[in-house]
């Protein structure tokens, strides 16, 4: 099953991250936002395969101009250089590259010159990016202050000025209404300020990108050249990314036999954050009090200004990037082809961290002056190297006979050479050249250098017959041998099988009006899967202690390896059906299952081994589902153009067998378990809770037999239900796109269905935590005396650490919230400048666009916090919007 990337859309979402522009794009494709402006986002194709999470493990192979690149460069691709994109989803398209390829792959092809006039291009987005979406209402003065006299918490003005505060503790002083008047004077100076912390922390910024290119050649040589530049401001300070990137390709023809094909490419991106683990300057926006302002005392953080508030922590990451591929194509003899690709992809990936020593976390840290600040050095080096020889032989015979015979041979490696450096006591200094060395303990420097090399060697084939164009049937058949795996068990094999019909091709439907195309198709294959499966963890490798012992340095394994540890085998089926009625509305219909047997996990082990966890074939994972596109051409004639479309895709994920048991937990003391027998990979976990208690304010909740259990009682494995899946089963998108002579409008919403996030609550306030600000109304919906009935927030007194711990560590069923949403994704407005009023007002222009282009404009949810897609409250994609300006010279 393969299906292209309509790259006229992708280049219409003025988004600097290319990845995220493919969201919604192709049914099964499923991209995820995974936070701020910079950071990476999840890329699946038919969900995760295995039980493993991240990207290493679960997303899929990158393949440029037949060569595999590394996710980085893939994810600051200028989609203006693309010329297609094809998404691989099953067996047997996966099966031609190997073990790789299990999570399916992303097949780009890069733009390339012409035969004809030299053409130079030039095309611009430049606007504006906003806010986001706010989320959660905070409360404003008046209330604030008089949630703060409820808590009775002397830090807190609207307490410490209250006459209830006076009354308590100068019931007996002879100014006590002197005080009271004096106190209420300071709390309506506090209540006549109301600062909106949102739109003070976060803004409005800057968006520009550039593309320029110069393609053209003659009947022996042709050329594309192109250079560009993207500039994103984020929408908190010390938050923005950029990206450049120069391409270089030519083409030769090699007399009447073949041509040769050459690219070079470099690129180079920068993203800079103050948010860190510890850190996050975005939710200052739910902690400031609305009557503080950025340059009086704050109430929120006594001691703290609001400069070293915003300035605890910095970040930068950097991404250098250089490839070249070579690749010939011959034909000695007709119907033979043959075909090598060789290319190098080169990645440098840099990123500085700088905690100062005036940051709240370390001026809290409990160590000395001299040892605080901390800076940290990351570098990471990866060199991708591809191989591949393919020999394709067709041959058409009796006119109604098609024949395909081919086999390959390819060789990938992949080289990491890393380094980290983390030092302490820097103080303010942004440099490793501050690091305390003579520090001891916890804060002595630490450094690591790991390098890795995987590599790779496959060989296949593949045979295919079509028959009148009617029937097909094809096979392929590959044998990958990986370095990752010990020498016994080095060689692993992809297969897989299809077939294809074309009903409409039989005479009885050829000439039917309403069905102009019908075609079916099937396909059963078998592909192993290695990927996050490092070398250490197959085979003993050895590494330096950073103890030492009798003044010797004594060896440690990396990690604790498995010598029968085997790769995942993913059995994929798909069934498909694509189809066209009246010329004007298209169909597509796959349904697929993918069972991932022998799924690979770290699974906690006795800690007696002096490891805590080991890699192990552990079970069943299913994902199948059903994916759906339509596309309907309302109008097309020599002035209107109108097409309207719309895909969908479900995936059902569930663990079908525990080879030792019916769930996994992390810890024997856990309730939650990691991965249950019947239930999705990524399902959320919790009790299920009946209400706030009106006599005690805290919530009660169903135990395992059906009865009640208070809060304040300890809670056992059989009270945990599932509540919902983090990840949505449905997603899809919806496509206008319309033409009125020179002017074009296109537009796409994008949605998911079926998932629920944990709220945050950290806006909810306790007597302990009422110096900060409150979440708008927690005044009305929180229990504060026995007899509250039907609240939506618990006692905010301390009473019970069971029940505070269950809150704490606990989802239940009233703390989580649907995740759908609906996003405008992308609205773009053109318009093609008439060619007369070019040439007499600008002759050396041949075609001129202006327009303006949006992308992730508004989303609409249910979700009562900041971001239903990641999950964060910093992680709401920003809206942007541009003018754009297109010209061809």
């Amino acid at each position: 099953m393969v299906e292209s990337v309509d790259m006229k859309r992708v280049e219409s979402k003025p988004m600097i991250d290319f990845a995220l522009s493919l969201q919604g794009q192709i049914p099964g494709l499923v991209v995820t936002n995974t936070g701020e402006l910079g950071s990476n986002p999840e890329i699946r194709i038919r969900g995760n395969s295995s039980l493993r999470k991240g990207n290493t493990t679960n997303e899929p192979l990158y393949v440029l101009d037949g060569q595999v690149i590394s996710a980085d460069v893939f994810y600051n691709l200028n989609p203006s250089d693309i010329k297609s994109m094809k998404v691989l989803k099953d067996a047997a398209a996966c099966a031609l590259y190997g073990v790789k390829a299990a999570n399916g792959v992303l097949e780009i092809s890069s733009q390339r010159g012409y035969n004809g006039t030299k053409t130079v291009n030039y095309s611009a987005n430049i606007g504006i990016t906003t806010r986001g979406r706010r989320g959660v209402k905070m409360m404003k003065s008046a209330e604030k202050l008089e949630l703060e006299r409820l808590l009775q918490n002397p830090e807190t003005p609207g307490y410490r000025y209250s006459a209830d505060y006076y009354n308590k503790y100068y019931s007996t002083d002879p100014n006590l209404e002197t005080l009271i008047a004096e106190g209420e004077e300071i709390l309506n100076t506090l209540r006549n300020t109301d600062t909106d912390w949102f739109e003070e922390l976060l803004r409005t910024n800057v968006y520009h990108s550039h593309n320029l290119s110069l393609k053209g050649g003659n009947g022996e040589t042709s050329y594309y050249i192109s250079g560009n530049y993207a500039y994103q401001g984020g929408r908190i300070e010390g938050n923005d990314k950029r990206r450049m990137g120069v391409r270089l390709n030519l083409d030769h023809k090699l007399g009447t036999k073949g041509y040769l094909m050459m690219s070079v490419n470099g690129g180079f991106s920068k993203t800079k954050t103050p948010n860190g683990t510890k850190n996050d300057p975005t939710s200052l926006v739910y902690e400031l009090n609305p009557y503080e302002t950025k340059s009086g005392s704050l109430w929120s953080y006594p001691g703290q200004t609001y400069y070293e508030l915003t300035h605890q922590y910095s970040a930068e990451s950097s991404d250098k990037n250089a490839g070249a591929s070579v690749n010939i194509s011959l034909n000695p003899i007709e119907g033979l082809n043959i075909s090598a690709v060789a290319g190098l992809d080169f990645v440098l990936g840099e990123s500085n961290q700088f905690t100062p020593s005036t940051a709240y976390s370390e001026t809290h840290s409990g160590v000395p002056e001299y040892a605080r600040g901390i800076y940290t050095k990351y570098k990471n080096t990866t060199i991708n190297r591809t191989s591949n020889i393919r020999l394709t032989y067709n041959r058409q015979f009796g006119k109604k006979h098609d024949l395909t015979i081919g086999c390959n041979m390819d060789y990938y490696r992949t080289d990491t050479d890393s380094e980290l450096m983390r030092g302490y006591g820097v103080g303010t200094l942004n440099t490793a050249a501050a690091i305390n060395q003579s520090l001891q303990g916890t804060r002595q420097p630490y450094v690591s250098a790991p390098r890795d090399k995987t590599a790779q060697l496959g060989f296949g084939g593949v045979a295919g017959y079509t028959f009148d164009g009617t029937y097909d049937v094809y096979a392929t058949l590959k044998a990958d041998a990986s370095s990752v795996l010990p020498r016994d068990k080095r060689w692993n094999r992809a297969w897989a099988i299809g077939t294809g019909l074309t009903p409409t091709k039989y005479k009885m439907l050829a000439n039917l009006k309403w069905l102009s195309y019908l075609n079916l198709k099937f396909s059963y294959g078998q592909t192993a899967n290695l990927n996050g499966v490092s070398t250490s963890q197959t085979v003993a490798s050895f590494q330096y202690s950073t103890s030492s012992y009798e003044n010797c340095r004594p060896l440690d394994f990396v990690t604790l390896y498995n010598k029968d540890l085997v790769p995942e085998q993913n059995i994929t089926s798909d069934i498909g059906l694509s189809a066209e009625f009246f010329k004007r509305i298209t169909l597509d219909i796959n349904l697929y299952s993918r069972k991932t047997k022998q799924a690979l996990l770290d699974v906690p082990i006795p800690s007696s081994t002096g490891y805590t966890v080991l890699k192990r074939n552990i079970g069943v994972l299913l994902n199948k589902g059903i994916e759906m596109g339509i596309n309907f051409k309302i109008l097309d004639s020599a002035n209107w153009r109108m097409t309207v479309g719309a895909n969908i895709a479900y995936n059902e994920n569930k663990v079908l067998d525990l080879y030792y048991t019916d769930k996994i937990y992390t810890y024997e003391e856990s309730l939650v378990p990691d991965y249950e027998i019947g239930k999705s990979y990524d399902m959320l976990y919790g009790p299920e809770s009946l209400g706030i208690d009106p006599m005690t304010g805290y919530p009660v909740f169903r135990d395992g037999n059906g009865g009640e259990k208070q809060a304040s009682s300890t809670l056992k494995k059989e009270d945990i239900v599932a509540l919902g899946h983090l990840t949505p089963p449905y997603t899809g998108s919806i496509r206008l796109s319309s033409a009125y002579k020179s002017l074009e409008f296109d537009a796409d919403f994008y949605y998911v269905l079926g998932g629920v996030q944990r709220y945050n609550y950290s806006y909810v306030r306790n007597r302990d935590t009422a110096t900060k600000n409150a979440v708008a109304g927690q005044t009305e919906k929180m229990w504060f005396r026995q007899g509250d009935e039907h609240k939506t927030y618990w006692t905010p007194f301390y009473t019970s650490a069971i029940a505070e711990e269950n809150i704490a560590l606990y989802p239940n069923s009233r703390t989580v919230g649907s995740s759908n949403y609906l996003k405008l994704s992308m609205l773009s407005v053109r318009y093609r400048i008439p060619s007369g009023w070019m040439k007499k007002n600008a002759p050396f222009v041949r075609y001129a666009t202006i327009g303006l282009q949006g992308s992730n404009l508004h989303v609409w949810t249910k979700y009562n916090e900041s971001d239903p897609e990641s999950g964060q409250q910093a992680g709401t994609v920003q809206p942007v919007y541009t003018f754009n300006v297109n010209l061809t010279f």
